[in-house]
């Protein structure tokens, strides 16, 4: 009996830790690829691309120097220069942070194109009043279909799989399992989603989403998972390092156990009557 409720609690915990790996992988991956926010706080990492940077630089460029200055080769390209001094600098990201949060939404299917920007917001980006006189700038960014799907069943997986872990967390304990094993598979399970972790927040934004689409604005959530690395690296090595601290931590109990197990008296008796 005892082995088969050992086996059950084991069979449990094991559902619920899946779940959990599916629940944290999940958020991670909203957080790195799925969270317009981000790529406005990691504006000024998103603009060190040079091929977003140069293509932010050219759609405003291209809509509203000539527009300002018509017939005024001068005053054309002062426009211009100040639009890549600002995109160029860490305190201009600031004022693109707004641009590139909607190219974002678009990206993901948060929203429908085009990504527009509004005179008050060209003012800031040219640096001359001339630009509040202007249209609202329309930009064309390409909706990427797989993204949106992803977007769109992460919304319900993430806190179905976290009630569902939640719910075997509960009747792991219910069944009263053994601490060494519990230990054990707990510690494997941190070192394998230290490594998800890894694939989850930073190698499929960085990689997926500029071979879906050739436009440089594709680029963006690769951009943002450059930004959160350092954190990404850091969560992964805590969770590896824990796995392997409950890991070797249930060896010895296991070890410990072992040693201190009675000799049967049954036993020790047969023993002396054979000599």
């Amino acid at each position: 009996m005892g082995a088969v409720r050992r086996s059950l609690a084991g069979l449990l915990f094991g559902i619920a830790f899946a779940f959990a790996c599916l629940t944290v992988s999940g958020y991670l991956l909203q957080r790195s690829a799925f969270t317009p926010d981000r790529a406005a706080d990691a504006a000024a990492t998103v603009l060190q691309d040079e091929e977003v940077q140069r293509l932010a630089i050219s759609v405003v460029a291209d809509a509203t120097a000539d527009q300002m200055y018509p017939g005024d080769p001068t005053g054309s390209a002062i426009i211009r220069q100040n639009i890549t001094l600002v995109a160029s600098l860490p305190l201009g990201a600031e004022v693109y942070a707004p641009v590139l949060a909607d190219v974002h939404s678009v990206l993901i299917g948060e929203r429908d194109g085009p990504v527009v920007v509004e005179p008050e917001q060209l003012v800031l980006i040219t640096r001359d009043e001339r630009a509040a006189t202007l249209p609202p700038l329309s930009i064309e960014v390409p909706r990427l279909g797989v993204l949106a799907a992803v977007d769109g069943v992460l919304g319900w997986l993430v806190p179905i799989s976290a009630i569902v872990a939640l719910v075997f967390v509960v009747l792991t304990f219910l069944a009263r399992p053994e601490r060494a094993p519990l230990l054990r598979t707990l510690g494997i399970g941190l070192v394998a989603l230290a490594a998800l972790a890894i694939v989850f927040s930073y190698v499929i934004p960085k990689f997926l989403p500029p071979v879906l689409d050739e436009s440089p604005w594709a680029r963006v959530p690769a951009r943002m998972a450059d930004d959160s690395l350092g954190l990404t690296l850091f969560a992964s090595f805590v969770l590896a390092a824990a796995g392997l601290v409950l890991f070797l931590a249930s060896t010895r109990m296991g070890r410990t156990k072992r040693w201190s197990t009675p000799v049967s008296t049954y036993r020790y008796r047969e023993e002396r009557s054979w000599s």
